[in-house]
């Protein structure tokens, strides 16, 4: 009888813990044009974010209580030169 009332404690545990899980989501920067550098990650940068209706800044999102997990810079050429950008992933918990 202990050993399944330890694995209902540890199944209630582990199912608590899912349900205040971050939510997470993926915004892109404008990629620049083919004759032009990264353009510079600022507070005037706007991105389209999954999900989200309309272009954001980051202290926006802040204000929507989303928060900045990671920035990585990224690229494409899938239609000629390449083009930079930025990525962010974003979390609120």
């Amino acid at each position: 009888m202990k050993k399944v009332t330890l694995g209902y404690a540890v199944l209630l545990c582990a199912a608590s813990a899912s349900s205040h899980a971050a939510d997470g989501r993926v915004c892109t920067s404008d990629p620049s044009s083919g004759q032009e550098m990264m353009k510079t990650l600022d507070a005037a940068t706007v991105f389209t974010c999954e999900g989200m209706e309309g272009k954001q800044r980051i202290s926006g999102l802040y204000k929507q209580g989303w928060s900045v997990a990671q920035v990585l810079p990224a690229s494409r050429s899938d239609d000629g030169p390449i083009r930079t950008y930025w990525v962010l992933v974003i979390e609120k918990r």
